[in-house]
């Protein structure tokens, strides 16, 4: 016979058993931990500015991509995080550089459950360098004294073209056709043996990123408006100008000069 205890007790072992069977599923039952970290972010690049370095790669494609981190080092070798981006953002800016300075950059990007790719394996490198806007130079044969151009003293613009500083001088030169009919050539003149060479015509300045190696002429060269044309200084520098405006006497520019000595990486002037 049951008395009231065993009548209390039974429900009580049944309800054990059906709690500790539901405690003890299956192992198909099992939640399966997200453990796979995204894609490794490719495509990284960057542009050379004035104070600024910008980094830009392809986005990734996964769905529960949660951010991105951007990373810098001085030797390529240990990288620091600089900061983190957010998932619908594939361009960071660094603004926190020095001219003249080299810096290596990289990318990994992040998921919501922690798990992080590998640092982009591109090996990029970028070094700043000022740069400005509507530099102008007249003919040298009329006013004299702002008709050159120094790249290492740019603040003091057009300068006089016989200094021993001046790199390059402006100066229209008479040119006779076949059918002795003559015309106005502007040219740039190089002083102390500045290199120069026409890269030519480009909508955007910074579509010359890298000044070649080879090519260069010590002489003079035809400049045209919307070329750039690539400099090597007598004291081992790069530079170069994006020819903006031409008249009869004179030529407007905007120029950009790498400090860094024997760094062929040249910068565009700031465009929005």
């Amino acid at each position: 016979m049951l008395t009231q205890a065993h009548r209390i007790l039974i429900p009580v072992f049944l309800m054990s058993t059906f709690l500790m069977n539901i405690g003890c599923g299956s192992s198909d039952d099992a939640i399966e931990l997200d453990t796979e970290p995204p894609a490794i972010p490719r495509g990284v690049e960057s542009t050379t500015g004035n104070g600024k370095v910008e980094i830009e790669w392809f986005p990734n494609g996964e769905i529960d991509l949660a951010e991105y981190k951007v990373w810098r080092s001085r030797d390529n070798e240990t990288f620091n995080l600089l900061d983190r981006v957010s998932a619908d953002e594939f361009r960071y800016v660094d603004w926190d550089v020095q001219n003249g300075v080299t810096y290596f950059y990289a990318v990994s990007a992040l998921d919501f459950e922690g798990n992080e790719s590998e640092l982009s394996p591109e090996n990029i490198s970028d070094t700043p360098r000022p740069s400005g806007k509507n530099v102008t130079l007249n003919d040298f044969t009329l006013l004299p004294n702002r008709s050159g151009f120094d790249f290492s003293q740019p603040e003091n613009g057009a300068i006089p073209w016989d200094l021993p500083m001046t790199d390059v001088y402006f100066g229209p030169t008479e040119v006779f056709s076949e059918y002795d009919v003559s015309f106005t050539v502007p040219y740039l003149y190089s002083d102390n043996f500045t290199e120069m060479q026409d890269m030519g015509y480009h909508e955007r300045f910074d579509e010359v990123n890298v000044s070649p190696f080879l090519g260069f002429t010590t002489e003079f060269v035809e400049l045209i408006e919307g070329h750039v044309y690539v400099f090597y200084t007598p004291d081992g520098n790069y530079a170069k100008i994006h020819v903006v405006a031409i008249s009869d006497n004179s030529v407007t520019f905007d120029w950009a000069y790498q400090i860094d000595p024997d760094n062929p990486e040249l910068a565009p002037p700031l465009y929005h």
